[in-house]
């Protein structure tokens, strides 16, 4: 559930950059906002693609560790019994 805020974070770290440029740069105020509001639209868009890229990476990386815990440890020969006559 974590994935969901990394649009809106890279989306506002990009707009942070591009005011901090815009003051340094001196660009006059309706222009800053036009290329503010255009690298809004980008960072988000880009940050939606990014999420579901992690998404997946990290979906298909659980489901095989999920599949293993599944399955009983009598079906691999191994038993309670067994695994505490070894330490004795």
């Amino acid at each position: 559930m974590r994935d969901r805020y990394i649009a809106p974070a890279i989306m506002l770290v990009a707009g942070a950059v591009v005011s901090i440029f815009n003051i340094i740069n001196g660009i006059d105020f309706l222009k800053g906002l036009e290329r503010l509001l255009l690298v809004l639209i980008l960072f988000y868009i880009l940050g939606r693609i990014a999420a579901r890229i992690i998404r997946k990476v990290t979906a298909t990386e659980k489901e095989p560790d999920s599949i293993e815990e599944n399955i009983p440890m009598e079906e691999e020969g191994i038993t309670e019994e067994t695994e505490e006559n070894k330490d004795v």
